[in-house]
C-alpha cells in the first residue's frame, strides 16, 4: 500500500476514519477490516517507516528520539515542583505510534488497578473482562531452558500466555551478570518471585517480556504486527500518512453533536472526508484532546478566547494527565564486569551490529532490562497512617474527578502488600540531569562503565494537563507533565529510591559492582528521606506513559468519555487511546493500550 498517496481519497465513503496510525488506531482498523463490508481510513500524521532499521532493531530505538521521522518530541512547560526543569514529552510520530520507537517493554496492569477503573464508575472495565484481551493482542515465545535456569526462580507458564495474537513477545539471549543477580538480591532481601505479571498479581522481581518477534528478531510493534503485508491489501482499509487533522466536522442533531467528516492538511493541501459511521480518535493523550479543542469539544471558556466556537462543553478535556515519573540512580561496575556503556567504543558497537546482522543475537536483538513490583518497605504502620492522612487532608477541596481517584489510589495505598512501585534495572548509563534532550540522557556520555536501577510510581497522584495554544493545528500543544506535584507523590519517590541503595549494596548485586565506585545520581549514598526527596526532583524524568486526558469516568466525576468509550455531548466519536484511562495503570503502558484497542474493537463491531 502506498501510504503517501490521496489519489480516489474524495470519491471513497468510509463507515470509519481512524484519526492516528499508532498502537492503538492500527488495532481498531485491523479488526473492523476484518468485516468485508466495512471501509475504513486511519488518518496518520507522521511518516512510513515500517522498513528503517531504526525500528526494526529493538536496540536502535534511542536513535530515533528528537528525529521528526519519528518522535514528535514534545517538551513540557517549566515545571516549578521540579526547579523549572522542563521535561521530555517523546511521542512515536510514525506508523506504529509509540510502539515503533519505545524500548520494547511488555509490562500487564495489576488485577487492583483495573478494579479500580470499575469502581471509578465504568462497568465491564475490571480485571476479569479485561484481562483476556491482555492475552488477545500477543502471542507469546517462552524462554529457553538457559534462561529459565539463568533466572532462578523465575516464573512462567505457556498456559498464561497469549497465544494467537498479531504481536510477537519474547525473551532475549544475552542477559548480563546483573540481570541474575537482580533475581538473586531479591530473594537475599526476602522477596522471591512470586508470580508471573500476567496474571495481575504478585510481589518480587521479574524478567520484562519484550516485543519481539523471536524469528526474525526484530521489533514487533503496532506497524508490522496490525499492518502487516497480508493486512495492507485488504480492498477495504485505506492508510494515509503525513495526514494531519485539523479539526472533526461537527452538527447538532437530536440534542448531540455528529461527527460528518474529518479535515486534514498533506502538504499545501487541505482535504475533507466524509463519514458514515464513526470517527475513531487514537491520536494519544496529547493530541486526541488537542483535536477534540480544535473541533469545538472542550472547556468553552478556553475555546472562545482561541477563537473556537464551542460546540460541547466539557472542561475536562485535556485534565487529567497521568505519567509516570522515573527516578534512576547509577552505579559504576565492578572492574572487567560488562556494561551497555561500551557500545561507546565504535568497535564494539559495530561488532554488536555484526552479531545482529548475522543471525539477530546479542544485545540490539532484545530487551535489555528486569523489573520487580514492590510495596513501600520501611514504612511503619504509623507513618503510613500519616502519609494517608495527609494525603485526605490535601483532598479536602478537590474537584469530585480529584477526589474519586484519589480515594481510588487510597484504597490501593492503604494495602501494605499492594505493590507500589516498579523497580528496574538496566545495564547501562542514563544522565537525566544532561537534559532534557533525550540523546544527552541516553547518549552514555558519562566516563566508565555503569548500571543504572530505575523507580516508578504505580499510582501516582500527581496530574498535569495538555491543552491547545492557539486555533492553529500546527502548534504543538501546552504540554504541563505535573510529575510530583503532589506531596504524597514526592515521599513515597523518594522512600523507594532510598530503596534502590539497599539494593545495590545486598549480595550478589554489590559484588558486580565497584567497591566505593563512583554514583550518577548522588555522590555519597542516600539516607536521609528529605535529601532523597531533593534528589528526585533533580533526576525525575517522564517515562512517556501519558495517559488519562479524556478519561473514562462519568461525565459528573470530570469524565469525557462513557464506557463505551463515546464522547459525552457526541453520537459517533469514540476515543481507543490511552487518553481515555482513568488511572494510569502499574508500569509500562503499552499492553494495556494494546488489550484497551482490541475491547473498543469489539465494542464497535458489536455496534456496527
Amino acid at each position: 500500500m502506498d501510504t503517501d498517496s490521496v489519489i480516489g481519497l474524495g470519491e471513497t465513503i468510509f463507515d470509519f476514519v481512524v484519526v492516528g496510525g499508532g498502537t492503538s488506531g492500527l488495532v481498531v482498523a485491523n479488526r473492523l477490516t476484518e468485516l468485508p463490508d466495512v471501509r475504513v481510513l486511519v488518518l496518520e500524521a507522521g511518516t512510513n517507516r515500517l522498513t528503517d532499521p531504526r525500528i526494526l532493531v529493538p536496540g536502535l530505538a534511542p536513535a530515533s528520539y528528537e528525529d521528526p521521522d519519528f518522535d514528535w518530541d514534545f517538551r513540557s512547560i517549566p515545571q516549578e515542583q521540579l526547579h523549572g526543569r522542563q521535561l521530555v514529552g517523546s511521542k512515536g510520530r510514525t506508523l506504529g505510534g509509540s510502539s515503533a520507537i519505545n524500548l520494547g517493554m511488555i509490562i500487564y496492569p495489576s488485577q487492583t488497578g483495573m478494579n479500580a477503573w470499575e469502581q471509578l464508575g465504568n462497568p465491564g472495565w475490571g480485571w476479569p473482562e479485561f484481562a483476556p484481551y491482555l492475552r488477545k493482542f500477543h502471542t507469546a515465545t517462552g524462554p529457553s531452558d538457559s534462561i529459565r535456569a539463568f533466572f532462578n526462580g523465575m516464573q512462567y507458564q505457556q498456559r498464561d500466555q497469549g497465544c494467537d495474537g498479531p504481536v510477537q513477545v519474547s525473551f532475549g539471549d544475552q542477559y548480563m551478570p546483573y540481570h541474575a543477580a537482580w533475581f538473586e538480591t531479591f530473594q537475599s532481601l526476602g522477596y522471591p518471585s512470586s508470580a508471573d505479571p500476567i496474571k495481575g498479581g504478585g510481589i518480587g522481581p521479574f524478567v520484562s517480556p519484550g516485543a519481539v518477534d523471536p524469528a526474525t528478531h526484530t521489533r514487533s510493534h503496532a506497524g508490522a504486527a496490525y499492518f502487516s503485508e497480508s493486512v495492507q491489501q485488504r480492498p477495504n482499509l485505506r492508510v494515509v500518512t503525513g495526514a494531519l487533522v485539523e479539526r472533526l466536522i461537527l452538527e447538532h442533531r437530536n440534542g448531540s453533536a455528529v461527527a460528518t467528516g474529518v479535515q486534514f492538511s498533506k502538504g499545501d493541501r487541505t482535504y475533507t472526508i466524509a463519514v458514515n459511521k464513526e470517527v475513531i480518535l487514537a491520536a494519544g493523550a496529547t493530541q486526541t484532546p488537542q483535536i477534540l479543542e480544535l473541533s469545538g469539544i472542550g472547556d468553552d471558556g478556553l475555546l472562545r478566547i482561541l477563537g473556537i466556537d464551542p460546540v460541547v462543553n466539557n472542561p475536562s478535556v485535556g485534565e487529567n494527565l497521568q505519567d509516570h515519573g522515573v527516578v534512576s540512580f547509577g552505579y559504576e561496575v565492578a572492574d572487567g564486569m560488562p556494561s551497555g556503556d561500551m557500545a561507546r567504543d565504535p568497535t564494539v558497537a559495530a561488532a554488536a551490529m555484526a552479531e545482529y546482522q548475522k543471525n539477530g543475537s546479542g544485545p540490539l536483538g532484545m530487551v535489555p532490562m528486569v523489573s520487580a513490583f514492590m510495596p513501600c518497605l520501611e514504612l511503619p504502620d504509623e507513618e503510613r497512617a500519616q502519609l494517608l492522612q495527609r494525603m485526605d487532608d490535601l483532598s479536602q477541596g478537590a474537584s469530585r474527578a480529584i477526589l474519586k481517584q484519589s480515594q481510588a489510589v487510597r484504597q490501593l495505598l492503604n494495602d501494605p502488600n499492594e505493590p507500589t512501585v516498579q523497580y528496574i534495572l538496566a545495564p547501562f548509563q542514563l544522565l537525566p540531569r544532561a537534559g532534557p534532550s533525550p540523546k544527552d540522557i541516553f547518549g552514555l556520555g558519562h566516563p566508565g562503565f555503569f548500571i543504572s536501577i530505575m523507580s516508578l510510581l504505580s499510582h501516582p497522584l500527581s496530574r498535569g494537563s495538555v491543552h491547545i495554544r492557539s486555533n492553529n493545528p500546527g502548534d504543538s500543544p501546552i504540554l504541563d507533565h505535573g510529575i510530583l506535584t503532589h506531596p504524597v507523590d514526592v515521599e513515597l519517590q523518594a522512600r523507594h529510591s532510598l530503596w534502590m541503595e539497599k539494593i545495590a549494596e545486598t549480595q550478589p548485586m554489590a559484588t558486580l559492582l565497584k567497591e566505593n565506585g563512583q554514583r550518577l545520581h548522588t555522590p555519597e549514598r542516600l539516607t536521609d528521606l528529605e535529601k532523597a526527596e531533593e534528589a528526585c526532583k533533580e533526576l525525575v524524568l517522564s517515562m512517556y506513559h501519558f495517559s488519562g486526558t479524556c478519561a473514562m469516568m462519568p461525565r459528573e466525576d470530570g469524565g469525557v468519555v462513557d464506557p463505551r468509550l463515546k464522547v459525552y455531548g457526541t453520537s459517533n466519536i469514540r476515543i481507543v487511546d490511552a487518553s481515555m484511562f482513568p488511572l494510569v495503570p502499574r508500569g509500562n503502558i503499552q499492553a494495556t493500550v494494546y488489550a484497551v484497542a482490541e475491547k473498543a474493537a469489539d465494542m464497535i463491531r458489536q455496534d456496527v
